[in-house]
C-alpha cells in the first residue's frame, strides 16, 4: 500500500453520464485513459466537478468501480466518500471498502471526505477516527468553504479549525489537506503540519496554485480538458523539470501552458461540470455534454463563448 498520495498533478474527472443519467462506465474508463500519462493521481467522484451531490450512492459506486479499472500502478485514485449527512458517509465509505475489497483489480486507492459539508469542527478527530475503523485505506481530508457553507447555510466555521487540523495530523491514517481558501489560512495550516514529515498539502483551487502553488500540487478540473498545460504548470512549480531542459524554447512552452490553463480556468471556473462537459463534447473527447438531475446547464452566449474561446486557442 502507497503510505503517501504523489505529488503532482491530479485530475478531478468529471463524469460521463448515459442517455439515462446514469454513469456511463465505458466513456469514464476512455477519459482516464486519455489522460493517464500527464498525471499523478485521479479524483472520482468529487462533489461539483463529479457531480457527486447530485447522484444516488449506487451511481456513485458505479465511478468507483470504472476508475478502479482504468486506474493501474503507479496511478492511484482518490474516492470521494462524502454524503450530505454522517449516516450517508458512513455507508458510502462502508460500501466502497466493501467494493474495493472483492475487486480482483488492486488499485491505491484514497478516500477523499469534505465533513464540514455536513457537521462542524466539534469532535472532528474523533469522526474521523471513527471512519478509520471501516477501513484501513489511507484518508485525506478536503475543506471546501462555498460549498460547505451551500450544504449548511447556518455554518459558523465554514473552513477547519488550525487548532483541530493539528490534532488531526496526529492521526497517520490521515495523509493530506485538500485546500480552498485564501493564502494567509493555507500559511496557517501550513505551519500546523510541519511536524508531519510528508503529510501532502495540495490546492484544490487552480487560482491559488497559478498565484502560489502549494508544496504537493493540484487537484485540478482542468486537467479533463488540458492536460498538457496543467502538467507543464504543475511541474514547473514543483521543480520536476531538469536544469537541462530549461532552456528558451522550454520556457516559452511552460508559458503558453499557463496562459491556456489560466485563460479557460476564468471561463469554466463558475460552473466547471457543464463548462468543461460541453467542450469535452464540442472536442469529441465526451459524446454527450449531459448533467445530472438538477444541475444548471449552459446556455446559448454561455456555449458560443466556449466554443469561440477553444477556436481561439486552437483546441477546437
Amino acid at each position: 500500500m502507497m503510505d503517501y498520495p504523489p505529488r503532482g498533478l491530479i485530475a478531478n474527472l468529471v463524469t460521463p453520464l448515459n442517455r439515462s443519467g446514469r454513469p456511463d462506465a465505458e466513456v469514464l474508463i476512455g477519459l482516464m485513459r486519455r489522460l493517464t500519462s500527464e498525471i499523478s493521481a485521479f479524483l472520482a467522484g468529487s462533489l461539483v466537478t463529479g457531480e457527486a451531490f447530485f447522484l444516488e450512492a449506487e451511481e456513485r459506486l458505479e465511478i468507483l468501480a470504472a476508475a478502479v479499472e482504468a486506474c493501474s500502478y503507479p496511478t492511484a485514485l482518490f474516492f470521494e466518500v462524502t454524503g450530505r449527512t454522517e449516516e450517508d458517509t458512513l455507508e458510502l465509505l462502508t460500501r466502497a471498502e466493501r467494493l474495493l475489497g472483492a475487486s480482483p483489480v488492486k488499485t491505491t486507492v484514497f478516500f477523499l471526505l469534505t465533513p464540514l459539508v455536513y457537521r462542524g469542527n466539534r469532535n472532528l478527530p474523533q469522526h474521523l477516527s471513527r471512519l478509520g475503523r471501516i477501513t484501513r485505506r489511507r484518508l485525506v481530508v478536503s475543506t471546501d468553504p462555498v460549498v460547505s457553507a451551500a450544504a449548511r447555510p447556518g455554518l459558523h466555521h465554514k473552513n477547519l479549525r488550525t487548532e483541530i487540523l493539528k490534532k488531526i495530523s496526529t492521526n497517520e491514517q490521515i495523509v493530506g489537506l485538500v485546500f480552498q481558501g485564501r493564502l494567509n489560512r493555507a500559511l496557517n495550516y501550513q505551519r500546523a503540519l510541519k511536524l508531519r514529515a510528508g503529510f501532502r498539502f495540495y490546492d484544490g483551487d487552480e487560482t491559488n496554485f497559478l498565484e502560489s502553488p502549494s508544496s504537493s500540487g493540484l487537484v485540478s478540473c482542468g486537467a479533463n480538458l488540458v492536460p498538457q498545460a496543467w502538467a507543464d504548470v504543475v511541474g514547473s512549480s514543483l521543480n520536476v523539470f531538469d536544469a537541462q531542459r530549461l532552456y528558451p524554447d522550454h520556457l516559452h512552452q511552460i508559458w503558453q501552458s499557463g496562459r491556456i490553463a489560466r485563460t479557460l480556468h476564468r471561463l469554466y471556473r463558475p460552473k466547471p461540470a457543464a463548462f468543461l462537459k460541453q467542450a469535452l463534447r464540442l472536442l469529441n473527447i465526451l459524446p454527450s455534454a449531459a448533467l445530472a438531475a438538477g444541475q444548471p446547464g449552459l446556455d446559448d452566449g454561455e456555449i458560443e463563448q466556449l466554443t469561440g474561446l477553444l477556436r481561439e486557442l486552437n483546441l477546437l
